[in-house]
């Protein structure tokens, strides 16, 4: 389903079928965009190969300055083919005491954080690794462009969109849009199965979050440090 379509779809679902009175298409085309990015953050969707040429004698790395997309790692494999293992800090500190400094090629790397990568060993020489990553997508823009995600789930974006838009409305109305989130989630939940699946399938190191554990009703409770809404009484004179 291309942009333009989207943003059609979701005005005349908000009662603006004649027009942005309300919900001018700038605010729309953000939302359908922050649902479109959660959808592939939940999912991990969305994956690229890269060639990477770390700094040598250099430990720890943000990822996003050299990749502005970059989401998570999936497999990392030196020159020759061979896999750069995954682990984790304990594991390298049982490994070797000194590993921080250590220097040669890298065999194993750690994941930290939102982009923070450290490679055992580092890199004593220029060194490039191809890289496998699940990415983040382009911001839609033009009336033409299309999600990466597959067609059955472009319109579970309008449906996240709604829900993203009227949380302005509050009350009743914004309380109606509950079940268009909940099929968000379950198409979500659906196609980070999906996911899943072929990550391990294909020996990745990551895989996409468990939405079928997570307990959605935690999204729609009131913060517990807020002071309950005064109901106020008629009183006979």
């Amino acid at each position: 389903m291309q942009l333009s379509a989207m943003q059609a779809l979701c005005s005349q679902r908000l009662n603006e079928a004649s027009g942005a009175a309300y919900y001018p298409t700038a605010e729309i085309t953000a939302a359908i965009n922050e649902m479109y990015r959660f959808f592939v953050l939940l999912t991990l969707g969305l994956e690229t190969t890269a060639s990477w040429t770390p700094a040598t004698g250099t430990t720890f790395f943000r990822m996003l300055t050299a990749f502005s997309d970059w989401i998570a790692p999936l497999r990392i494999t030196n020159a020759a083919g061979q896999k750069v293992r995954p682990g984790r800090l304990e594991d390298l500190s049982s490994l070797d005491s000194a590993w921080v400094s250590s220097a040669g090629s890298p065999t194993r790397y750690v994941a930290l954080g939102v982009d923070l990568v450290g490679l055992y060993k580092q890199p004593a020489i220029s060194t490039t690794l191809k890289i496998t990553y699940a990415k983040s997508p382009a911001a839609l823009s033009g009336g033409t462009d299309v999600p990466l995600i597959p067609a059955e789930y472009h319109p579970k974006l309008v449906d996240g969109a709604i829900y993203r838009l009227r949380q302005v409305e509050g009350a009743s109305e914004f309380a109606k849009t509950k079940p268009l989130m909940d099929g968000f989630l379950d198409a979500a939940t659906a196609y980070g199965n999906y996911v899943r699946a072929r990550n391990l399938g294909s020996r990745y190191d990551k895989v996409p979050f468990e939405l079928e554990k997570f307990d959605r009703s935690k999204l729609y409770k009131f913060r517990p440090d807020l002071t309950p809404a005064r109901v106020v009484k008629d009183v006979d004179a």
